[in-house]
């Protein structure tokens, strides 16, 4: 029987979003490195792994095929977070969320909170703010600046009971 007193193991979900891809993982691997149990989920990776041939990259606006397979990536790596999260690990993701997609990335994270760290320099003006902002700076100092001020990107996904 489990003690109703015990601390949730299960780790916590952040998010790490910026306009370019290297400023992304250089983030969410500075912010790894500082915390003790730590997965890092690439969602380009994951794409990646998949893709045969060049990828289309992105039109403004997408086609459907480029929603699908974006809220494949998505659900690909919330589930290897959750994976991770259910044995105790932070999970890092690290996605292209700016913009209108930051709330469709939070949509498929609810009922559960994540913690939002968005980069600044580049981010698209039309991008909630929700989590913690933080300018551009080498990765190093972005890292300690979010990790000491953690609980500021918390962000709640789901209604309070009514």
């Amino acid at each position: 029987m489990s003690d109703p007193e015990a601390p949730d193991p299960r780790g916590r979900l952040l998010l790490v979003t910026a306009a370019g891809a290297q400023a992304r993982a250089a983030l969410a691997s500075a912010i790894a490195s500082r915390l003790d149990r730590t997965v890092v989920v690439d969602g380009a990776a994951l794409e990646h792994a998949v893709t045969t041939g060049a990828t289309a990259g992105w039109d403004e606006p997408p086609t459907s095929e480029q929603l699908r397979m974006r809220l494949l990536r998505w659900s690909a790596a919330l589930a290897v977070a959750e994976t991770y999260q259910l044995e105790g690990f932070d999970a890092v993701v690290v996605e292209d969320a700016l913009g209108d997609r930051l709330e469709d990335f939070l949509d498929l994270v609810e009922p559960e909170p994540v913690h939002v760290v968005v980069v600044r320099d580049g981010a698209d003006p039309a991008t909630p703010h929700w989590g913690l902002w933080v300018d551009a700076e080498p990765p190093d100092a972005m890292a300690d600046d979010v990790v000491g001020r953690l609980g500021d990107a918390l962000v709640v996904t789901s209604a309070p009971d009514a």
